[in-house]
């Protein structure tokens, strides 16, 4: 069982205050909350500095992008690659490029702070918006 301080929560800005969307354990595993439990949906790698954000796929996964030790985020897809946002120090999650707009969209608390912020740009948030875009379709 992983206690509350090996892991890395992740946290989405709402306009009714900050939510928890899921979190990294101790063992690298990037998990979405869902009634309370961790679903596994991604995993962390560490090579040579810097933290490679895997996504699970139906089949397999995709490498999905990168941060540094420092908190700058890059996609290796989204938008056609590169710069996507970047870990403030006090956890605060920004993200920002040359075609998005500079912007809070949550924060990060725990020992995988640049990990957990790459998985909510490069995983949670594009999740949630092709939900919503699901959800217009409809």
């Amino acid at each position: 069982m992983t206690t509350d301080t090996e892991r890395t929560e992740i946290y989405r800005r709402r306009n009714s205050g900050d939510e928890k969307v899921g979190f990294i354990d101790s063992a690298g595993v990037i998990q979405r909350l869902r009634w309370d439990e961790g679903i596994p949906i991604g995993r962390v790698e560490l090579r040579n500095g810097l933290h490679y954000i895997w996504r699970k796929t139906r089949h397999d996964e995709k490498e999905v992008g990168t941060a540094t030790a420092d908190g700058a985020i890059r996609s290796h897809g989204l938008f056609e690659g590169g710069e996507l946002g970047w870990l403030e120090p006090d956890g605060v999650v920004m993200q920002g490029g040359l075609i998005l707009a500079e912007e809070e969209v949550g924060r990060v608390e725990g020992p995988q702070s640049a990990a957990a912020a790459a998985a909510l740009l490069l995983i949670f948030l594009p999740e949630e918006e092709e939900a919503g875009r699901e959800m217009k379709r409809r």
